[in-house]
């Protein structure tokens, strides 16, 4: 294993593994299958692949069965929370970006505190404070006193936020912060540049080290995702199944979740490539081959997705969803669609989900974590 991640992805031939996949022999497939795990990234690749998808039911049967075992029936439920979408950024995806003329709005501290509390009332105990890229907002320390507020109420906080620095993930757990998530958007280090072509964000590799930093002060969650349609999917599915690996080995104390989130329409109104979006069947099929790589991961479906697609994966390998979302600024106390960063898909409310969970044999789990218990 190499001392960062970066060094290990760019040792690795993740284009050579997406051009395997993408033609792996069923065979390969049904030996992983037969022997109940995957060994190696090349038979993950094999169980993405096009040519194993008659085997998708065999997948979903031994994913729910490792799911079963390491996580029982249980199901986290979470909320995000948007408390600022002022971003210096222009992502050529993003509805946040600095181009684009939305509503924008950064949260007071009493409008967090409204926030909080409507999302506390939903139910919710574990809460995602989500910002855009604006470095005031840690230099100012406005973070720490979100945080803080946050846990006036809420027993696990996680954020995020713009990359920061291990000092500065330090203080935010001082602050009472758990855990960080951070999607790379795309693992394609030619193609990163011209997707983030201006800001912060342009630097690929402050991005890509962002989990190890927050492990290093001590997260005891870290969250990876790629953005599904904006490169080719398979290569970025690959090279996150290998940044959840390598974050495993090197830091078996910290828990490791991965985003599953495909492209939604957004303000700044990118058009993806049809082939560079997975189906709902690829989706299944990345999700079971994720669970059976790496059993204990943590699997995260959002709203982003259709409830008829998220009723579907319900005990088949997502450990963690989030329910009746917004993604503006103060969407929850006084919920609107203006300044959104994406069109949410599914907007049961946090009952009515809770109830679709228990109707198939599952616990929708609101608190599983407090800071006593450490």
């Amino acid at each position: 294993m190499k001392d960062t991640f970066l060094e290990e992805l760019r040792a690795t031939d993740t284009k050579g593994l997406s051009e395997f996949s993408a033609r792996a022999p069923i065979e390969r497939a049904r030996a992983v299958l037969a022997r109940g795990h995957a060994d190696t990234l090349e038979d993950f690749a094999a169980l993405i692949s096009p040519n194993a998808r008659p085997l998708l039911e065999d997948m979903a049967r031994l994913s729910a069965g490792i799911t079963k075992k390491y996580f029982g029936m249980n199901v986290r439920m979470f909320a995000p929370l948007y408390v600022s979408n002022q971003c210096v950024n222009n992502c050529v995806y993003c509805g946040f970006a600095i181009r684009n003329s939305i509503e924008r709005k950064t949260l007071s501290f009493d409008e967090v505190r409204q926030e909080v509390a409507a999302i506390y009332d939903l139910g919710f105990r574990n809460i995602l404070l989500v910002a855009s890229e604006n470095p005031k907002l840690v230099s100012s320390g406005y973070m720490d006193e979100c945080i803080k507020i946050a846990r006036e109420k809420m027993p696990d906080v996680s954020i995020e936020i713009a990359p920061s620095s291990v000092e500065d993930y330090r203080r935010y757990v001082a602050s009472g912060c758990e855990g960080l998530t951070v999607f790379q958007e795309t693992y394609d280090e030619q193609i990163y540049p011209d997707l983030h072509p201006s800001g912060p964000k342009h630097d690929f590799k402050w991005r890509l080290a962002t989990p190890e930093r927050g492990i290093e002060a001590g997260m005891r969650i870290v969250g990876l995702g790629a953005l599904l349609g904006i490169c080719d999917w398979r290569r970025d599915i690959i090279s996150m199944a290998l940044h959840a690996q390598y974050l495993t080995r090197k830091a078996w104390r910290t828990k490791i979740s991965v985003s599953l989130p495909r492209m939604r329409p957004s303000a700044g109104g990118f058009k993806v490539l049809p082939e560079n979006i997975p189906t709902d069947a690829d989706i299944v099929q990345i999700m079971c081959a994720l669970r059976i790589f790496l059993n204990r991961l943590s699997i995260v479906v959002s709203t982003r997705e259709s409830r008829k697609f998220r009723d579907g994966i319900m005990g088949l390998g997502v450990t963690q969803m989030s329910a009746y979302s917004s993604t503006r600024p103060g969407g929850y106390a006084h919920p609107s669609r203006d300044g959104e960063q994406f069109c949410i898909n599914d907007d049961r409310t946090p009952a009515e989900f809770a109830s679709a969970l228990r109707a198939k044999g599952l616990c929708p789990v609101w608190k599983d974590f407090d800071s006593a218990f450490a």
